[in-house]
């Protein structure tokens, strides 16, 4: 039983650890460097060098939230002065934790990634191993494809979870463009990557986090696409039905951000979060308006109030 839960011989790796992660609420029982909850792995693995420097190894996430984890915050102790390359790492993950909102009265969880909804079964966990993990890629080629969504969308979002979209990354893979010429368009000095450009890049997190207020749902967004994808479009403790109005706000915002990307490079325009977020919500009314005649509400309904829209009540 320990081997299968290892994967140990079953050609599909650590299966049991790489399909759960912590879900924070208040962050009591989450500990900070240790367990897999911001991004798709633990962060004294993301960061070594901050959790070798750090003097308290074992903290949780709610106690470095609360002494804060900005820049100069007082949650980062060390074991001597950090080198200047050092201090940029805490930049990054600082930038990493800005949007994080602990909840108080939300206990921290565990989540079963195969399926966020019912949680873990021995039936799904069998067919994940008979099947070398290509259950998850069959469901997601049937998610990503909808008659309300137009299909140059679809086609974007099926090839960004397979990571074959023109990142800059990508292009520098296939000899296109230079080594020094991958640096993320909003001048960040990260190399723009897909999970880079449309989870972490300053412009698309903060994007992110108005689209979470304007829907009244404040979360910890996974740091992988694939997974982001399943939490968002499968929201847990959501009916059934609204999963269909969150998968058109997904991939509207996935593809408002591609198109400002778009934009900054061949056009040397830039648009403001708060206008892309006008771009999303318009898209969203539209794109099932124009192919459902039964959607009776307004856009200034839809604008304001999106949960109504679905028949829900805050």
């Amino acid at each position: 039983m320990c081997n299968v839960r290892e994967g140990v011989e079953e050609g599909v790796g650590n299966w049991f650890e790489e399909n759960i992660c912590r879900v924070v609420g208040d962050g009591r029982d989450t500990l900070f460097w240790y367990d897999k909850w911001v991004g798709d792995i633990p962060l004294r693995i993301q960061f070594p060098r901050l959790f070798e420097l750090a003097v308290e190894k074992e903290c949780r996430v709610e106690i470095m939230g609360r002494r804060g984890w900005e820049v100069d915050g007082g949650a980062w102790v060390w074991r001597r002065r950090l080198f200047e390359w050092e201090e940029e790492s805490v930049r990054e993950c600082s930038f990493l934790l800005h949007n994080i909102v602990l909840q108080d009265d939300v206990h921290d969880i565990w989540r079963w990634q195969l399926d966020p909804v019912h949680g873990y079964s021995v039936r799904e966990s069998y067919r994940y191993i008979t099947n070398n993990g290509d259950m998850i890629d069959r469901t997601m080629v049937d998610d990503v494809w909808h008659k309300s969504i137009p299909s140059k969308v679809s086609f974007l979002v099926w090839r960004l979870l397979r990571n074959r979209v023109p990142t800059k990354d990508n292009l520098l893979h296939h000899g296109i463009l230079h080594s020094t010429d991958t640096a993320c368009v909003g001048g960040c000095g990260t190399t723009e990557t897909a999970n880079h450009l449309f989870l972490h890049y300053n412009i698309s997190s903060e994007l992110w986090y108005q689209v979470w207020k304007w829907i009244h749902i404040f979360s910890v967004h996974a740091g992988e696409l694939r997974h982001h994808f399943i939490q968002f479009t499968k929201m847990a403790g959501m009916p059934r039905t609204t999963h269909y109005y969150f998968k058109i706000i997904w991939f509207s915002t996935v593809w408002v951000i591609w198109k400002e990307r778009n934009n900054r490079i061949f056009q040397q325009t830039v648009t403001t979060p708060f206008h892309l977020l006008e771009k999303v919500k318009l898209n969203s009314f539209l794109w099932p308006k124009a192919k459902q005649a039964s959607f009776v509400y307004s856009y200034h309904d839809w604008w304001n109030n999106p949960f109504l829209c679905m028949g829900l009540r805050l």
